[in-house]
């Protein structure tokens, strides 16, 4: 098969809705990165690697709680909004169903947690643990509203509520932290009050047309069974890694990998922007089309990533200890270790997207999940030898082998050549250009 060629650019209306919409994006992107690195700053200060360390294990508790128990009900709403009769009831439904499956989400950990220990002191860290939970049923509810409102295209709710809730966690972070009142309790509240404040930020706009349906609800729960365990497994390889280290070293160790990991993730999201943009054209009919189009993203996702990573591994591990303070040196090599693999994860989003028009979640998961045994075995092998190192160099590996599984597939599903997907001096110029229209456009 040869390679498509490009789709024809795009009439000049529909090209100004996408450019501002992209802008609004990056310019909400580029906001919550600020944020989210003062936060990490602010956080990081006052509490030292150690207590840092007890704080992020909590989280991603709780971020994992999330993850695992949503059901993929996301996937779900989107795959039935093609009917147009199921879309009121789909807007309806997923506050009370988020709130609802977030609830027995939060229940389940919390016992999983007591009776494991799951690298906490339950009688100790029960407080926090409660506080840290209690935010699960929150943010389930935040995904499912915040893809309804992506399906009804208005993103522009979903940028003003993250930027309601990074706001409001910064500003209370620095109040206390100011004062000299910043505990991992307190750090913990004001996290599980951001998302409390990202939630009702959404609520205002929610254009609910009928009442809740309870048999959409359970048909929205079924379908999206089909595709959660691919989720899961995404999901447990970004995050599995603090609760393996934190059970193998120490709390310390968790702080010192937090900071190498959060650079990275805040620069990742800047090329999720552009995934998103992509996304409606990549699920349109024509096959041939959407692939080109796709291998065309990948370019721009790519150039992106190189880029970035190029950036930060020249500036980033200087400007991180330089803000937390020389307590959290040791988090320069991991981070530099970790950036090659969060590049190669980046930059084979568009292919990831693509490949779920293929509607193959068994082969979706099967590939997750062996990129997720990967991550746990090196893990398991090179943390005692290696410790944070080990740690991000297991990383590095499986979201390495994860892309390129993913760009292989798309390979070999669409007949692009590989070669199609290396950028060049047309998507700088594409970069730059791009830049300059949305600097002269305000």
């Amino acid at each position: 098969m040869n390679a498509p060629t490009l789709p024809s650019a795009a009439p000049g209306r529909r090209r100004d809705a996408i450019a501002t919409r992209l802008a609004h994006l990056l310019l909400t992107r580029l906001m919550l990165v600020v944020a989210g690195g003062l936060t990490s700053i602010i956080v990081a200060r006052a509490l030292g690697p150690g207590d840092r360390g007890a704080y992020w294990v909590i989280i991603t508790v709780a971020t994992t709680a999330t993850a695992v128990g949503n059901l993929s009900v996301e996937k779900s709403q989107t795959a039935l909004w093609a009917q147009e009769d199921n879309r009121p009831a789909i807007t309806a439904n997923a506050l009370w169903l988020g709130l609802a499956v977030g609830v027995a989400a939060a229940g389940a950990a919390f016992a999983a947690v007591l009776h494991t220990g799951a690298g906490t002191e339950p009688a100790a860290d029960r407080s926090m643990l409660i506080w840290g939970l209690a935010a699960v049923p929150v943010m389930m509810a935040v995904v499912y509203l915040n893809n309804v409102y992506v399906l009804h295209g208005r993103t522009g709710v979903v940028n003003r509520g993250s930027l309601a809730g990074a706001a409001f966690q910064c500003s209370a972070l620095a109040a206390l932290g100011l004062l000299g009142r910043l505990t991992v309790e307190w750090v913990l509240i004001i996290w599980a009050v951001s998302a409390a404040v990202h939630l009702l930020s959404l609520l205002p706009s929610l254009p609910v047309r009928r009442p809740r349906e309870w048999r959409l609800a359970a048909r929205t729960l079924s379908c999206g069974l089909r595709y959660h365990l691919g989720s899961v497994c995404h999901f447990l390889l970004l995050r599995l890694d603090v609760l393996i280290l934190n059970a193998m070293s120490t709390p310390a160790a968790v702080g010192i990998y937090s900071m190498a990991v959060t650079p990275a993730e805040l620069l990742r999201a800047m090329t999720d922007a552009v995934v998103q943009i992509a996304l409606p054209r990549q699920m349109e009919s024509s096959q041939e089309t959407a692939a080109a189009y796709t291998a065309r993203t990948i370019r721009i996702t790519v150039l992106l990533a190189v880029l970035s990573i190029i950036l930060f591994c020249l500036a980033g591990p200087f400007l991180v200890i330089a803000a937390a303070g020389q307590a959290f040196a040791g988090c320069a090599v991991p981070m530099l270790v970790l950036a090659p693999g969060v590049a190669a994860a980046a930059a084979a989003r568009p292919a990831a997207a693509y490949l779920l028009r293929l509607n193959l979640p068994l082969l979706t998961s099967l590939m997750y999940g062996a990129a997720l045994l990967t991550n746990l075995a090196l893990n398991v092998l090179l943390i005692p030898g290696m410790g944070v190192t080990g740690c991000a160099l297991a990383s590095t590996v499986a979201y390495t082998a994860l892309a390129a599984a993913q760009t292989g597939w798309f390979v070999r599903s669409t007949g692009v050549p590989l070669r199609c997907l290396i950028p060049g001096a047309a998507e700088m110029r594409e970069i730059v250009r791009r830049i300059r229209g949305l600097l002269h456009g305000g």
